[in-house]
């Protein structure tokens, strides 16, 4: 199948050598450790981290980055929807967005903003797209893009279904699973949140089911990994049946 490459127009900012101040928006809790840890050479600094395009902009008062690290697609707010913000706003720093897999409509939108890098979602490309095609452009980044677009249609399709069929659990279902990320046992969930036990018990089984987990660490684990843990999108007051929340910090799991 030939492809149409998408050329994105890139203005070279002026980006220091040492002492970079990096933004990075991610849901993906482990991938984000690992980008951090290759990015950050002795002069570096990572001055923003969230879990989702509505964390980075409620953060853009304070413009002391260098260079946006930003995952496309983000729970709660996307990538590309908080890029469109960041642009509005009149910020012009430079951004680099990236995907599991190149999507021609993505190219196309971001092709249309100003200093943006699109890539793929692999640490070593993301380490190479800012060492040397922004910091120092001793490569063509239009050369990468050309490249990049020739992926198999297959994975493509296969990633498109992936994402289809990924779920996105319910408030009640984020708020159980916070309340388990915090160690409360079933029953202390159903006191917090003025529910039965057996009503918890029945939450947390579907939940189960619906996310493959096969225990609350798996909870736990897709709570942090989809960029739940520590979110914006918590609602500011409980939900109408909670009466008593408290916060709890050691890790009892398996209180049932």
């Amino acid at each position: 199948m030939q492809k149409k490459i998408i050329c994105l127009k890139i203005t070279i900012m002026s980006v220091p050598f040492r002492n970079t101040k990096i933004t990075i928006s991610d849901a993906d809790f482990y991938f984000k450790e690992i980008l951090i840890k290759n990015l950050i050479p002795p002069f570096d600094t990572v001055v923003k981290n969230c879990n989702n395009g509505y964390e980075l902009i409620h953060q853009l008062h304070r413009k002391i980055e260098d260079v946006f690290f930003i995952d496309l697609f983000t729970p709660i707010m996307s990538g590309l929807e908080a890029i469109r913000y960041i642009r509005q706003t009149g910020n012009t720093t430079p951004i680099i967005a990236y995907s599991a897999t190149y999507q021609e409509d993505i190219a196309k939108i971001l092709s249309e903003i100003p200093s943006v890098f699109y890539c793929q979602k692999k640490v070593a490309i993301l380490t190479d797209i800012y060492r040397n095609y922004l910091l120092n452009p001793i490569k063509k980044y239009e050369d990468y893009l050309q490249e990049w677009a020739q992926q198999p249609a297959e994975v493509i399709a296969y990633m498109q279904r992936k994402e289809e069929n990924a779920y996105t659990p319910s408030l009640v279902e984020i708020q159980i699973m916070k309340l388990t990320y915090n160690g409360l046992s079933n029953r202390e969930i159903g006191e917090d949140l003025n529910l039965s036990t057996r009503t918890i018990d029945t939450y947390i089984a579907r939940l189960s089911k619906k996310i493959g987990a096969r225990n609350k660490m798996d909870i736990v684990r897709f709570y942090v990994q989809h960029g739940y843990y520590n979110s914006s999108d918590w609602p500011s007051t409980p939900l109408p049946f909670c009466v008593n929340t408290r916060q709890r910090t050691q890790n009892n799991w398996t209180n049932v």
